[in-house]
């Protein structure tokens, strides 16, 4: 069952392809077939029919030459026609023969043997054409002929009974071998799809290997032993999916490499792990590296357009995501979100013909020049409005946040390689993603100083060697206990880099490009020795950890070394989640924080109300704090909705013994509204901005709210 399942999986596309392809072989093998044999049979009938024809013309002659013109009386004179019908059969040319006058259609004189009364309105004969004729059930060749100058005609009659029935024979027997070769070349196709598919799915990748449920590898191939000689556990299997890739870094020998990877088969123990390097880790697309079913999406992605491109014009290259699938995935299932996927895509394939599924909710499309491609760009508002549109789905109607970037490439850009097409259409996405400005942007080479900080490529180990990075902090106040209490650890570029890009777009790039493992252990190493030269003082410090970070293989293990490495005390770090992530990743995810806080570590869920609060997360993860996005805070003396959603926060907070932070706090009067509100601590500018850890540490045993609140009225003044 395992093994059917598997096949109808991988095989499905391949298998329809060769079907169609030998019903066409099929097809024509029968037309050629039946076009031979229809040949054949004229063939063999014409012939026969010249041989009689030859026979009867012959005939005619000698009975003109016997008779001369006494056969103009062949119906005034009686005794002429018997004469004219001994003659014949005396010849012994046919197996009957009938005297007709070319009158009326031809009118048969005395009886006529076979034939009697008329032959056309009789038989359907003509009295100057050969043709056949079914008398008593049996086939004869009528073949006339004239006598001489006369209006008379003698034809003769041939019994082709036995002759036509093994044409017939014959006609059956084609057809029956036209038959069976048929049915023998769609088997023998269909056979070789379903061998060259479990061929193909295996010889694709370059990396193949069996793990144990704990992720232990114990088999591998040659490929993967001689790169990554060092590594002996991945992820545990069930953390793999068949229809989708996980990108996994893993450490070979001439660096850090990143590998899509999904599982195979699963066993009772065991299951295939099958993977390949990702070529350029630049954008998340050739990160994703591939369809759900097959990596050879990609690559005829950018067959397709490299011919485009080779002809020297324009061509359309775009990206396109489903920016809700994942959610739609986790609330409706994963069925439904495939479900859904495919109808969008068979939208796009209708516009843009040349469509590409690249990984789960990312979709490529490219387009030739030419007049429809200038039809396409006039419609393009129309166009992504049809594709845009609800779906409805068993009694559900689903909208389609759709989130795309184009890239129009023509001898203006700066590289006409697909990779930099890619990278253009992604900028554009990007920029869609984080401007709001639009559904979707048209990318021109001609506009890319607008796009500047999506082509950013920075060698960040080498930035990590050189010192290029710092980590400041930013102090949380209790209004209680009226102290500083913590300090959330925030990373930055130092400013003499002249890094043009905001610190989000940065540590994007940084898991985006595979780098942000070695740049969390900055983050981690830098924010525990802060954290270590707080010890006694009772102030904790928050490190953010991102979903990158935290489902990487192997990632509580390295955190704890470091902990462990500074000897730090319980509740002295912290680690910061966001809520947006725990909607994919929620049991891998609960693992992990259970494993940190069995080791005193705090768990802090930030961003909480922003995306799809479920006080199931307060329930079951092992979080202490919450922290309440600016959102909240920034309207909440004037917002009433505001401070309910704060409000019941903070009191489900107490009755489940957990603790609240609200960030963004700019004014005292915030403040004293978030204190009436039963805020514990408070996190914002009117506190404090981000500072070098030098500043910040003397701040725990200075810092005096009234002097802040003093501090903020003379600055109103």
């Amino acid at each position: 069952m395992k093994k059917k399942k598997f096949n109808e999986q991988l095989n499905k596309s391949s298998v329809l392809k060769v079907i169609l392809i030998a019903l066409i072989i099929a097809l024509v093998e029968v037309l050629t077939g039946f076009f031979v044999f229809n040949w054949s049979s004229d063939m063999t009938y014409k012939h026969d029919v010249a041989g009689y024809e030859i026979r009867s013309a012959a005939l005619a002659s000698s009975i003109d030459e016997m008779f001369g013109d006494s056969v103009n009386s062949l119906e005034s004179d009686a005794s002429v026609r018997p004469l004219i019908e001994a003659a014949l059969e005396e010849s012994g040319e046919f197996d009957d023969y009938v005297v007709f006058a070319q009158a009326q259609g031809g009118r048969v004189l005395g009886d006529g043997g076979l034939l009697t009364g008329n032959i056309t309105e009789g038989y359907g004969l003509k009295y100057n054409q050969n043709g056949k004729v079914t008398i008593g059930g049996k086939v004869y060749l009528f073949c006339p002929a004239n006598i001489g100058d006369s209006n008379y005609c003698i034809a003769g009659l041939v019994d082709y009974t036995t002759r036509e029935a093994n044409i017939k024979n014959f006609r059956g027997n084609v057809a029956a071998m036209l038959i069976v070769a048929g049915v023998l070349s769609v088997a023998a196709l269909i056979g070789y799809a379903i061998w060259n598919g479990n061929r193909t799915v295996h010889g694709r990748y370059k990396y193949k290997l069996v793990i144990d449920k704990a992720g232990v590898i114990r088999r591998k191939n040659s490929d993967f032993r001689t790169t990554f000689a060092s590594v002996t556990q991945l992820q545990p299997a069930t953390s793999f999916d068949r229809d989708s890739y996980s990108l996994v870094t893993l450490p070979a020998a001439e660096g850090d490499k990143l590998v899509a990877m999904r599982r195979g088969i699963i066993g009772k123990n065991y299951a295939n792990v099958y993977a390949s390097d990702v070529v350029n880790a630049e954008s998340f697309i050739e990160a994703a590296g591939g369809s759900t079913t097959d990596l050879e999406e990609f690559s005829s992605f950018s067959k397709v357009f490299e011919s485009f491109t080779a002809k020297g014009k324009r061509t359309l290259i775009g990206v396109m995501t489903i920016a809700n699938l994942e959610q739609i995935k986790t609330l409706f299932g994963k069925q439904m979100a495939q479900d859904i996927q495919r109808v969008v895509v068979k939208k796009v394939r209708e516009k843009f013909t040349y469509v590409y599924e690249l990984d789960f909710a990312t979709i490529g499309v490219t387009y030739p020049d030419g007049k429809k491609l200038d039809n396409l760009l006039a419609d393009m508002e129309d166009i992504y409005r049809y594709i845009s549109a609800p779906i409805k789905m068993e009694d559900n109607l689903f909208t389609i946040e759709l989130k795309s970037g184009f890239a129009m490439c023509d001898s203006s850009m700066e590289s006409l390689t697909f990779e930099y097409a890619v990278k253009a259409a992604e900028a554009a996405r990007q920029r869609v993603i984080d401007s709001n400005i639009a559904e979707y942007i048209i990318y021109h080479e001609s506009q890319k100083k607008l796009y500047a900080k999506y082509f950013i490529k920075y060698d960040i180990k080498q930035m990590l060697s050189e010192g290029a990075f710092e980590m400041e902090y930013q102090p949380q106040y209790n209004i209680k206990q009226e102290r500083i209490e913590g300090f959330e650890a925030l990373f930055r570029v130092k400013k003499s880099w002249n890094v043009n890009v905001d610190t989000f777009s940065f540590i994007t790039y940084a898991e985006r490009t595979g780098a942000m493992v070695q740049l969390g252990d900055f983050i981690f190493d830098t924010g525990m020795q802060f954290a270590k030269r707080l010890e006694g003082k009772n102030v904790s410090v928050s490190l953010n950890v991102s979903p990158v970070q935290l489902m990487q293989a192997g990632f509580t293990e390295n955190f704890l070394s470091l902990y462990k490495k500074y000897d730090l005390k319980h509740g002295s770090v912290c680690v910061e989640i966001t809520e947006s992530f725990l909607m994919t990743n929620y049991s891998e995810t609960l693992k992990k924080l259970e494993i940190l806080t069995s080791n005193g570590i705090d768990v802090h869920l930030d961003d909480f109300g922003t995306e799809y609060s479920s006080l199931l997360y307060i329930k079951k993860l092992p979080i202490s704090t919450i922290k309440i996005d600016k959102e909240f805070v920034k309207d909440v003396l004037k917002s009433k909705e505001s401070q309910a959603i704060i409000r019941f926060i903070t009191s489900i907070a107490k009755l489940l013994n957990l603790t609240t932070i609200c960030e963004g706090v700019e004014t005292p009067q915030e403040f004293d509204m978030l204190n009436y509100l039963e805020c514990d601590t408070i996190q914002g500018w009117l506190i404090g901005k981000s500072m070098k850890p030098d500043d910040a540490f003397p701040l725990v045993d200075s810092f005096d709210y009234n002097k802040v609140v003093a501090s903020f009225k003379a600055k109103q003044q």
